[in-house]
């Protein structure tokens, strides 16, 4: 019994050999590792990131630069900037253009033709010479190139047309043409923007018989624009026209409206005389208006012509000695804004309104 017991414990001491050390010791190579690595790395910080450690009362402070805000940078002040800017060059005053004096004498289209105007001008000591290049009837003294109506240029239109444009390549006489507007026997005959009416719808004449069209005609307005630029084409100076208006001559008190007589007269003449000075604006020709003393007065409003107009589109104003004592033209167009008004003011002798076959006489400047 003993010795089976024996046996067994020696059985049992034989078979238990202790506990086998294989994981602990692979546990303690682990921790060595890691101290190890403390180990290098407190070196590595100490040799390369010492620099940046402060040690104060509330501890360890690491201070590395990628982690720093960078204060912002004290602007620099130079010196107050002066800036000094230039005077201006002053503008000059734009040298107005001279306005020639005239000493104007008025010779027909036939004398024109045969070369005796130049020998009356030279006699007379004038300057300039008027002639009349479209009449009252509507005839025109040259070849015009714009005929609405059949037969109204004179036989001698050609030869008047020639000796105008050689006077005026020789510049030494101011050439004026002179063309009758609005009153204007073969077109009202055509029918062409007129005649003009009494209210009861009958034929209005002037004083001396003859019939008008209307400025509100744009057909009439655009055959007239058509002549001035010729006769600028031709080598007139200035362009001086005439009836430009409204019937003025006689009892313009029956006309009628018929649509060719507005209640505001002054809007399709200023229309008028507007487009003609567009169309002039490309040549050296000078636009300028004949009128009478009741349109530069005021006294007559039956032209639709008036001072504020005069201003605005004229060059000249060609107009009769005054018939009331005291009426001063000068000052009148001055008042109503033209420049140099005195030195454009042109006073003629004759009849306001006569046949315009007949010369104006004694043109004075």
């Amino acid at each position: 019994m003993v010795s089976s017991m024996a046996r067994r414990y020696q059985k049992t001491y034989r078979e238990y050999r202790g506990r086998r050390s294989g994981g602990g010791s692979i546990v303690l190579k682990v921790i060595v590792a890691l101290l190890a690595v403390l180990l290098i790395g407190g070196v590595l910080f100490t040799v390369f990131l010492g620099k940046y450690v402060e040690y104060t009362d509330e501890g360890v402070r690491v201070d590395l630069p990628w982690f720093r805000k960078e204060e912002p940078e004290e602007p620099a002040y130079s010196d107050a900037l002066v800036v000094v800017t230039p005077e201006p060059a002053p503008t000059p005053e734009p040298t107005p253009e001279p306005i020639l004096p005239l000493n104007a004498l008025e010779v027909t289209a036939a004398q024109i033709a045969d070369g005796t105007a130049v020998q009356m001008a030279a006699q007379a000591g004038s300057n300039c010479i008027v002639v009349e290049m479209k009449d009252a009837y509507g005839k025109l003294n040259w070849a015009a190139e714009t005929t609405p109506v059949q037969g109204v240029v004179n036989a001698a239109g050609g030869a008047a047309g020639e000796e105008i444009a050689r006077l005026a390549r020789q510049e030494e006489l101011y050439l004026v043409a002179r063309v009758n507007c609005f009153r204007d026997q073969a077109l009202a005959s055509a029918g062409m923007g007129g005649p003009m009416q009494t209210i009861g719808g009958k034929v209005w004449y002037d004083r001396y018989g003859l019939r008008w069209v209307s400025p509100v005609s744009q057909q009439v307005c655009e055959y007239l624009t058509a002549l001035c630029v010729e006769l600028a084409e031709l080598g007139f100076d200035e362009v001086l026209l005439e009836c430009a208006g409204f019937p003025h001559l006689g009892e313009v008190h029956v006309l009628g409206d018929h649509g060719l007589r507005p209640e505001d007269l002054s809007a399709p003449v200023g229309a008028f005389l507007d487009r003609v000075e567009q169309a002039l604006a490309g040549t050296e020709t000078k636009l300028s208006l004949l009128v009478n003393e009741a349109m530069v007065t005021g006294t007559d409003s039956a032209s639709g012509i008036n001072t504020t107009l005069l201003a605005r589109y004229a060059h000249r104003v060609w107009v009769k000695p005054p018939v009331e004592e005291g009426v001063d033209y000068t000052a009148l167009l001055e008042q109503a804004g033209m420049d140099r008004a005195g030195e454009r003011l042109v006073l003629i002798g004759g009849a306001d309104g006569q046949d315009s076959r007949a010369a104006m006489s004694g043109l004075v400047s």
